[in-house]
């Protein structure tokens, strides 16, 4: 009576052990998970480098149309994209609309920067069409 009793002892302490080592895998398995997932994501609020440096070209966008079109009023703007024109060159599109003498059109502002330095190169504008963006 008391080798079964052992017996059944040892069988109870065996499956305990086996749910507590499965349960630590799966947890393991779980934190290294999350670490994975998470190693390349941002602390909140932290500036992300390249929304930094959309807002000042778009900044210069907007003042270099306000230049062109003094008596307009801009209304809206759509940054469109980013492309590398090469490895000294990049451009930032915009388009902006604007609103003159009872008048609707988008206007069309390339901002090209040297990416390594962040200096302006040069700022195109272009009428584009009458309408919204």
């Amino acid at each position: 009576m008391k080798s079964e009793k052992g017996d059944i002892n040892k069988k109870c302490s065996m499956e305990e052990k086996m749910k507590k080592n499965s349960l630590s895998k799966l947890l393991i398995t779980f934190v290294a998970l999350f670490i994975v997932l998470t190693a390349g994501m941002k602390a909140y609020g932290e500036p992300n480098p390249d929304e930094t440096d959309y807002k000042k070209w778009s900044q210069i966008a907007v003042s270099s149309v306000k230049e062109k079109y003094p008596d307009a009023e801009l209304t809206d703007y759509k940054y469109v994209g980013r492309k590398e024109v090469n490895e000294n060159e990049t451009r930032d599109t915009f388009h902006i609309k604007c609103t003159q003498k009872n008048r609707s059109f988008i206007v069309k502002a390339d901002v090209v920067f040297n990416p390594t330095n962040g200096k302006l190169i040069t700022v195109n504008i272009e009428e584009l069409r009458e309408g919204g963006l």
